[in-house]
């Protein structure tokens, strides 16, 4: 019997051992359960907490100013030296389009100008010329008129003397008292003051006639001026026309509006391109800008100036800043391409969006229009 005490002492040890053995590992679950559970709180509680003061929006976009580039003017393209992804500099060559044609027809234009202005010349040397040679006619005759004027005015008063002499003779020769040669003398004098009063007249007549026929010259000056004034007009309309040309050949060389990068390219080499159809597209990337649209239920939390962490998907564990610049004044469903006017009276209400772009703080030339990105707009103090 004392030899069996020390079994059953061992024995009962080793059962004890193999209880506490079993409740350790029951006891570390439980433990586990506990770790996870506070951790899981504790990340649900931070996870609240930033949704309560922070305005998240997962399905934002990089914008910017992307330019179409198109053709004012149709032809061929002749020169297009850049390709998708080439950075240009402002003024630099993007395409080149035939050009030929109007050169020529500007070439002609200016050889109607050059024929229309030696024309013109012409006129002003015949215009000059006449001015010259009638110049002086219409003055003598002028003159000529005055002077044949005043000697009908003398020899209207020698006439009307030689009418009184006349009539005094012919009563003292009915009375006896004047001879018959006397009276003969005073009747002749009459008769030659008349004819010389009739021909200073027709002298009046004749210079009149010649000073008209050299007005009708001088009036020839008038018509070569209006001759004038009708080319010149007709030189400005080929002048306008030049112009028009010239400016059709510059718009057949087009070049890049700004310092830029070029997004798409619609056409090749050789092509031929219509008036506004496009030939590529123009980035500048110091214009970008976020275009986030976020939920009505929560634009009433925004301001402009916030600030707003952003999160690019192209470039995972990168943050960028930001503040939000503008909020905008309608709803994205007021500009759909087919509003639902629900003629059924059936109704399902669904949270609309409002544009908001947000403005990077700093610009990055790696971010392109287009790039998925996440904000969080911090809209309540910590």
């Amino acid at each position: 019997m004392a030899t069996n005490q020390p079994d059953s002492a061992h024995r009962g040890a080793h059962e004890k051992v193999e209880r506490a053995r079993v409740r350790l590992p029951g006891q570390s679950k439980i433990w586990v359960v506990l770790v996870a559970a506070l951790v899981l709180a504790a990340w649900g509680g931070n996870w609240l907490y930033h949704r309560w003061t922070h305005v998240y929006i997962d399905d934002a976009r990089i914008d910017g100013e992307v330019i179409t580039i198109s053709s004012r003017v149709s032809g061929w393209i002749t020169e297009l030296p850049v390709i998708e992804g080439d950075e240009v500099k402002k003024g630099q060559v993007l395409t080149r389009v035939d050009a030929r044609d109007t050169v020529l027809q500007r070439e002609v234009l200016l050889s109607k100008l050059k024929a229309l202005e030696n024309q013109m010349a012409v006129v002003q040397a015949q215009t000059g010329q006449v001015d010259q040679e009638t110049l002086g006619k219409y003055q003598s005759e002028t003159n000529r008129l005055a002077a044949a004027e005043a000697e009908v005015a003398a020899l209207d008063a020698q006439l009307k003397q030689a009418r009184d002499d006349y009539n005094r003779a012919r009563d003292l020769a009915e009375a006896k008292w004047l001879s018959p040669q006397a009276m003969e003398r005073t009747r002749t004098a009459y008769h030659q003051a008349q004819e010389s009063h009739r021909k200073a007249i027709a002298e009046v007549a004749a210079v009149r006639g010649t000073l008209s026929a050299a007005g009708g010259s001088r009036r020839q000056i008038q018509v070569m001026g209006r001759q004038l004034l009708v080319l010149a007009r007709q030189a400005d309309e080929i002048r306008g026309e030049i112009r028009r040309q010239e400016v059709d050949i510059a718009d057949r060389t087009i070049v890049s509006p700004a310092d830029g990068r070029v997004v798409m390219t619609f056409v090749r080499k050789g092509e031929h391109v219509s008036p506004g159809q496009r030939i590529l597209m123009f980035h500048d990337p110091n214009e970008i800008w976020v275009e986030a649209n976020v939920k009505e239920t929560d634009v009433g939390l925004l301001k402009p100036g916030m600030k707003a962490e952003i999160r690019v998907d192209a470039y995972p564990g990168k943050v960028f800043a930001g503040e939000v610049f503008r909020i905008g004044q309608a709803a994205t469903n007021k500009f759909a391409l087919l509003p639902d006017p629900n003629p059924s009276g059936n109704f399902t209400k669904i949270t609309q969006r409002l544009p908001v772009r947000i403005l990077l703080t700093e610009k990055d030339r790696a971010l392109r229009p287009g790039m998925m990105v996440e904000v969080d707009i911090a809209v309540r103090n910590h």
